[in-house]
């Protein structure tokens, strides 16, 4: 997407909206574009072609390895030391096979897909399933990887459910939403536990928010001159946390107003699991008092258990799917 054609579509926006999937906008290149990257990353990949596989990335590129986030900050990098996911001097004798491409979230500068793909060795065994999100954003007008997250599952434990794993995620998600809805601080900080490294990109959800109030969605969707929309944070110890509640009440009503509450999206779904990391598709829904929807949001999200703690490690970041201000009211 061209920042020309940004300008254009802005145009056609309501005032104090935020681009939803009424506006093609937001998949018409995003979706193609990433369907494409990833694709051809796991063509790179099945070629054991490590030169190829860094042409698709962006850099830093954030790869979740396991419950662990490695920063790899260049493609001379990852040639000297790739992460697990990545190192194809490890896979003489074996082939992988691709299962299927499925997308999730996009918006007008990313999109959240999900690729599979089952490990073979020379002899036909199968010994592996690998299940991944990959985040594609545009920097500078080149799509790339950003972010990717793997599960492996060896051959003969495919299909088995992790009902903590399950559970855990999908609780840590409605109590997030529950803890803003009551503005119960304790509640949101049970669910910050998690230490070590997380990724986020930019632009966050608050910022497309503020962006369509200020009138600035030109700036904040933008490509041009973004070299990495990659976030880094590092919690080395927990603290309770900071929450503006009058802020987050007067921006939940979009651009129609009259916030009540929020909760967790109903088709909420945990797509592939392990006893110590899920990838999710999640989100949520914003409503006024009489139950009317304010805005849906979707997410593509990677939850990782450290320290007998769940929490967030990345993702697509949020996607806002269905903006009330952008109808027609009358």
């Amino acid at each position: 997407m061209s920042d020309e054609k940004l300008q254009a579509a802005l145009k056609d926006l309501k005032k104090t909206a935020v681009f939803d999937h009424r506006h093609p906008i937001t998949y018409e290149d995003s979706i193609p574009e990433a369907v494409a990257v990833a694709t051809r990353y796991f063509a790179a990949l099945a070629r054991r072609d490590l030169d190829g596989i860094a042409e698709k990335l962006h850099f830093p590129h954030a790869a979740i390895e396991g419950s662990e986030v490695v920063i790899i900050e260049s493609a001379e990098a990852l040639k000297e030391n790739p992460p697990p996911s990545m190192d194809v001097s490890q896979l003489d004798g074996l082939f992988d096979v691709l299962d299927g491409v499925q997308t999730h979230t996009s918006d007008a500068v990313s999109a959240g897909v999900t690729l599979s793909y089952t490990r073979y060795r020379a002899d036909g065994k199968k010994m592996s399933v690998c299940d991944g999100v990959y985040v594609v954003t545009n920097n500078n007008g080149r799509w790339a990887l950003e972010v990717t997250s793997t599960i492996f599952t060896p051959a003969d434990q495919v299909g088995v459910v992790y009902e903590e794993t399950i559970a855990s995620v999908l609780k840590r998600g409605r109590d997030w939403m529950e803890g803003w809805s009551l503005n119960d601080g304790k509640l949101l900080d049970s669910t910050r536990k998690l230490l070590g490294t997380s990724v986020g990109l930019y632009p966050p959800v608050g910022r497309r928010m503020r962006g369509a109030r200020e009138g600035n969605l030109d700036y904040v969707f933008r490509s041009d001159g973004i070299d990495t929309r990659l976030r880094v944070s590092e919690t080395t110890e927990l603290t309770d946390g900071y929450y503006n509640y009058e802020w987050f009440n007067d921006n939940a009503g979009h651009g129609v107003g009259g916030y009540a509450y929020t909760l967790y999206l109903p088709a909420a779904q945990v797509l592939h699991q392990s006893n110590n990391k899920a990838h999710v598709h999640g989100g949520y829904i914003r409503y006024q008092a009489d139950d009317s929807i304010i805005s849906i949001t979707h997410s593509l999200g990677v939850h990782v258990k450290r320290n007998f703690e769940w929490g967030s490690a990345g993702g697509s970041g949020a996607v806002i799917h269905y903006d009330a201000t952008n109808d027609d009211r009358g």
